[in-house]
C-alpha cells in the first residue's frame, strides 16, 4: 500500500522564517487552560503491534493526542524484532503519523521545526501541523510500551477528522480512525 504522505513531497513544500517568540504550533502555551477527553481508541493492531489514541487534552491553541504504541516478540524472527523494538527506542524508524481534515487538508509532522507551509489560491499560509514527542517507553527483552505526545496545531475544527498511522517495518499499513472534532471543541468549552 502507497504512504499517505511521502517525506519527499514535505520536504519540498517551501518554508519561510517567522518573526522569533512563541509560535502557536510549538505547543500549549503556559496558563492556557483546557480539557482531557478519553478516547480509548485502537487505531492499529497487528499481531505483535498495537497503536491506539488513549486521550486527547485539548487547548484554545491546539491539542495532544496521547498516543501508545505496544510491540511483543511473540512468534517474530529475532530480525523483526530487532527492527521493531529499534523503532521505538530510537535507533530505526518509527511509527509515522498524520492527521487528515474533513477538507483533506493533510497535517504530518514538522520535526520540531516550523510547520509546513502550502500555495492556496495565490497566497502563502501556515499548514495545520504538529510535533511529535516520545514521552516514555518501558522496554524488555520480549516487549515495548512506547507513549507519545502529539501536539497538533490548530485546535481542529469541530468536524469529524481521520487520525492517520503508518509503520511499513512492524507491518502496519497505512490507517486510521475517526476522531470529532466537534467533542474536542464541546470538552474544551465546558472545561
Amino acid at each position: 500500500m502507497e504512504s499517505f504522505c511521502s517525506f519527499d513531497e514535505v520536504h519540498r513544500r517551501p518554508r519561510f522564517a517567522l518573526a522569533p517568540g512563541a509560535q502557536p504550533w510549538a505547543g500549549a502555551h503556559e496558563g492556557s487552560g483546557g480539557a482531557v477527553l478519553p478516547v480509548g481508541r485502537t487505531v492499529a493492531s497487528t499481531g505483535n503491534v498495537a497503536v491506539g489514541v488513549t486521550a486527547v487534552w485539548a487547548n484554545p491553541q491546539g491539542c495532544h493526542l496521547e498516543v501508545s504504541v505496544t510491540a511483543m516478540a511473540d512468534g517474530l524472527a529475532q530480525g523483526e524484532w530487532d527492527r521493531i523494538r529499534a523503532g521505538l527506542t530510537g535507533s530505526a524508524k518509527p511509527p509515522r503519523f498524520a492527521v487528515r481534515f474533513a477538507d483533506d487538508t493533510l497535517a504530518v509532522e514538522h520535526g520540531g521545526g516550523w510547520p509546513t507551509y502550502r500555495h492556496s489560491d495565490g497566497a502563502w499560509r501556515l499548514e495545520p501541523s504538529f510535533s511529535v514527542t516520545w514521552a516514555d517507553a518501558t522496554v524488555s527483552e520480549d516487549s515495548v510500551r512506547a507513549y507519545a505526545m502529539l501536539w497538533l496545531w490548530p485546535l481542529p475544527p469541530e468536524q469529524p477528522f481521520e487520525f492517520l498511522v503508518e509503520w511499513f517495518s512492524a507491518g502496519v499499513e497505512p490507517t486510521g480512525i475517526t476522531l470529532d472534532g466537534a467533542e474536542i471543541g464541546a470538552a474544551l468549552r465546558t472545561e
